[in-house]
């Protein structure tokens, strides 16, 4: 997925990624993992782009962000830490920065793998969930799948989602829209296919954000407004 830099107030919040979950979004039973770029000056204390993830057990009741809680085992060694400024950011219509993630379960121990690579690098471990951490069918498997951006405002402003641009042809033509490409889907036997093109983009916001169509395993999202650094 491309990276961006956007400049956010403390009262904002955007990110784009990766999650697996089971139980429905928010449900009480929600079990997740979420692994991707945010923008969130209230955690870090800054408006710059970090690797961040985050795992629930209960839906929204409490979600707890990269290592502020017990639960996410760092891999020794890695390249890449949970927390980490991202410094080479994506600029609309220039040289894209990218991140790619792989987000495994390891058939021996049931844990959730995480790997992560910036800029075409092949994807490196930076740590793993244990299956010990859920309660629900996460523990063993995922039956949901999201890829993304998200935004929150707590004030009522508007926030950028991906580089700020909305997926017109345009944009989507000039590579100013923000992308996700070779999204892959891993089954229980190992096997990759790319993301279906059948599947329909969810958007709470639909007047003020948009997704396209899924083309060989990329979409193009976001939208306003053109914030990025």
């Amino acid at each position: 997925m491309d990276v961006y830099a956007l400049s956010l107030s403390n009262n904002q919040y955007s990110s784009a990624g990766v999650q697996v979950s089971s139980g429905e979004d928010g449900a009480a039973d929600e079990n997740a993992i979420k692994i991707g770029w945010e923008v969130f000056p209230r955690m870090y204390g800054d408006s710059r782009t970090h690797l961040g993830a985050v795992w629930t057990t209960n839906g929204s009741e409490k979600r707890c962000g990269n290592t502020k809680c017990p639960g996410f085992q760092p891999e020794a060694g890695a390249t890449l830490v949970l927390g980490d400024i991202i410094e080479s950011v994506s600029r609309p219509n220039g040289t894209k920065q990218t991140i790619t993630i792989k987000l495994l379960k390891d058939g021996a121990s049931g844990d959730w793998m995480v790997h992560c690579g910036l800029n075409q690098r092949d994807p490196t471990l930076i740590g793993r969930y244990p299956k010990s951490l859920f309660t629900g069918v996460l523990a063993d498997r995922a039956t949901h799948i999201h890829v993304g951006g998200v935004v929150v405002a707590w004030t009522g402003d508007l926030v950028p989602m991906g580089s700020g641009y909305l997926p017109t042809d345009k944009a989507m033509a000039t590579a100013m829209a923000a992308t996700f490409s070779n999204i892959q889907i891993v089954d229980l036997n190992g096997q990759a296919s790319l993301l279906s093109p059948n599947l329909s983009g969810y958007m709470s916001s639909p007047d003020t954000y948009s997704v396209s169509s899924v083309i060989n395993g990329k979409f193009f999202y976001g939208g306003p407004f053109q914030l990025t650094a």
